[in-house]
């Protein structure tokens, strides 16, 4: 049986989604017609309590990689990117990601089908990884 060694893994930041969030929640709040401070404060808690559950959505995945395949798991299970299979990799950020120092990866396979890493931190020095886990 062959044993795979551990090259690294990483979860999503949420502080992109948080940031995003938050400039959204501003630019629809300066079109509200804004009667009562309380709705607009149950509208502004019911807002960030659906941001959270997205942002602990993207928190639950973990991302690593072993040296011929990276493994993403989360709760609903795992899924398992062979390194022989990549066709191309690339690294995908916004100017608030680049602010934030994070981005997506994305892995193109040679079927056609695309592999997205959300939100890593450093996604240069994990995408160089992930490049030298290759055969």
């Amino acid at each position: 049986m062959e044993e795979k060694s551990l090259v690294g893994c990483t979860k999503p930041t949420g502080r992109r989604l948080l940031v995003e969030g938050t400039i959204i929640l501003v630019i629809f709040s300066l079109f509200l017609e804004i009667t009562s401070i309380i709705n607009y404060l149950i509208f502004v808690g019911i807002w960030y309590a659906i941001l959270f559950i997205i942002i602990a959505w993207f928190k639950s995945h973990t991302y690593c990689i072993l040296e011929k395949e990276i493994i993403i798991k989360s709760f609903l299970g795992k899924k398992v990117v062979k390194a022989e299979n990549f066709k191309e990799t690339f690294i995908s950020q916004g100017p608030i990601a680049k602010k934030l120092n994070c981005g997506s990866i994305y892995i193109i396979l040679k079927n056609g089908k695309a592999t997205v890493l959300y939100d890593i931190k450093n996604p240069e020095k994990f995408l160089e990884r992930i490049q030298n886990s290759r055969p």
